[in-house]
């Protein structure tokens, strides 16, 4: 993803998400939280747990082409670190955790494109 993620327009924008990872043997829970940033190739996301590289996500985002309905994707994480406040201090139990997405259909990258490019045009093609 580190090459990707050059190539790729990573916006920041907060919007709310919906991701199920494997807990105990198999078993998968949903958690809500908010993305720090999107690009077509991966997404920044907080959590409260710390995830290892290659760990895997299923995600639900509401995009403002899709307002009635949610989006999905899968992914796997890169990493997870612990979130530094303003004055460079930790803040306790917060992570950000980085995920790139696997195994998209051309519909899904379709989708983030075209996310990424009314965002754009509504800020005035600011990141």
């Amino acid at each position: 993803m580190e090459d990707d993620r050059r190539k790729a327009v990573r916006i920041k924008k907060s919007l709310t998400v919906l991701y199920r990872y494997n807990l105990d043997a198999g078993k998968k829970i949903w958690d809500e939280t908010v993305i720090k940033d999107i690009s077509e190739t991966g997404i920044s996301i907080l959590t409260v747990k710390p995830f290892q590289p290659n760990d895997e996500f299923d995600f639900r985002i509401k995009l403002p082409m899709n307002p009635r309905g949610w989006s999905e994707f899968k992914g796997r994480a890169i990493d997870s670190k612990e979130m530094i406040g303003i004055r460079e201090d930790r803040i306790a139990g917060m992570y950000v955790t980085r995920v790139e997405f696997v195994g998209l259909t051309e519909e899904e990258k379709g989708q983030l494109r075209m996310y990424i490019a009314w965002f754009l045009s509504k800020e005035g093609g600011k990141p």
